[in-house]
C-alpha cells in the first residue's frame, strides 16, 4: 500500500490507498486544531474507512441537492499543487464531535484533479458539480449560528441519507445556496416534461408550457418573490447561440423552489 499527505485546513493527516480492492482512509489528527482529522483509533469508529471515487456526470447524480453546497474553494485553483484536501463532516455542530465522513478532493500529479467520499461503509455519493470541474456536499439545514450547514454526503446501501456537519468558518471551505445561485443566470427544467410556467406566481395561473427541451428555449431570471421567479423565456433560446435569429420574449413566472427549498430548476455549471 502507498501513502499520500491530505491537507485539512493546513495540516495533514495520511490517506492510505490499497493497490487493489477497495480504498480507506486511516484516521489521523488535525494538528493544528488539536482535534480528529477523520476519526481517532480511541474513538468508536472503525480504524479505516472506504472510499469511493465519484466524478460528475458519470452516472451517479446527487439524490438531494439540498438547499445548497458546501465546498473547498481549494478546487477553484487550477493550477493548484498536487495532494489532496478534506472537507470534514461531524456528527454534530461542534469541532468536539466525532466524524461522520468527508469529502476529498485530490489534485494528482499530472494536474488531473478527482473527488472521493469517505465513510466508515461505503457510500454512494451525494456529490454535485457547482462550477466548472468544481464540486461540493449539498447541505440542508443550518446550525442557530449559522456557521455549521448540515451535508448529506451519501446514502447507504439500504438508500439512509448520511449526514454530518460541516464548520463553514474554517478557512479553505466556502457555501452557495440555491435561492442565490439560481436566480442571477440562465437556469433550466432538467425534466423539460415537468417545465411550468405561471402568469403570475400563483399555481392557479398556469399558462401554456414552451414545446421542446431545454435548448429550445431559454430562462434568464429577471426577479425573486419567495418560491417563485419572475423569468424572461427567450424563444428560440439564446443560450450560446447567434444574435441573428429571430426571437420572441415572454415575461412570466416559474416555482423554482419547492416547499422544502430543494431546486426545480437547475444551471449550467460549465457554461455553454
Amino acid at each position: 500500500m502507498t501513502a499520500r499527505p491530505v491537507r485539512l485546513g493546513g495540516a495533514a493527516l495520511v490517506l492510505v490507498v490499497a493497490c487493489q480492492g477497495d480504498s480507506r482512509a486511516t484516521p489521523g489528527v488535525d494538528s493544528a486544531r488539536g482535534a480528529p482529522a477523520v476519526a481517532t483509533r480511541a474513538e468508536a469508529t472503525p480504524a479505516t474507512w472506504r472510499v469511493v471515487s465519484w466524478e460528475p456526470y458519470a452516472g451517479v447524480d446527487p439524490a438531494d441537492l439540498g438547499v445548497g453546497v458546501a465546498f473547498l474553494t481549494h478546487a477553484e485553483d487550477k493550477g493548484a499543487p498536487a495532494g489532496t484536501d478534506t472537507l470534514l463532516l461531524r456528527s454534530a455542530p461542534n469541532d468536539a464531535s466525532p466524524p461522520i465522513g468527508a469529502m476529498l478532493f485530490t489534485v494528482g500529479a499530472n494536474g488531473i484533479t478527482q473527488y472521493a467520499v469517505t465513510a466508515a461503509d461505503s457510500l454512494r455519493p451525494n456529490l454535485v458539480e457547482h462550477g466548472y470541474e468544481e464540486s461540493g456536499v449539498p447541505f440542508d439545514s443550518s446550525d442557530a449560528s449559522g456557521r455549521w450547514v448540515r451535508g448529506i454526503l451519501g446514502f447507504t446501501a439500504d438508500s439512509t441519507a448520511r449526514v454530518g456537519w460541516i464548520d463553514t468558518g474554517r478557512r479553505g471551505i466556502g457555501v452557495i445556496r440555491w435561492a442565490q445561485q439560481l436566480a442571477d443566470r440562465p437556469i433550466y427544467f432538467p425534466r423539460p416534461e415537468a417545465a411550468a410556467f405561471f402568469a403570475r406566481p400563483d399555481s392557479s395561473q398556469r399558462v401554456v408550457t414552451p414545446r421542446g427541451g431545454r435548448d429550445a428555449y431559454a430562462i434568464h431570471p429577471v426577479g425573486v418573490r419567495g418560491p417563485w421567479l419572475r423569468v424572461n423565456v427567450v424563444m428560440p433560446s439564446d443560450n450560446c447561440e447567434a444574435d441573428s435569429a429571430p426571437r420572441r420574449t415572454r415575461t412570466l413566472w416559474i416555482r423554482y423552489l419547492d416547499d422544502r427549498g430543494r431546486p426545480n430548476v437547475w444551471y449550467y455549471s460549465r457554461g455553454c
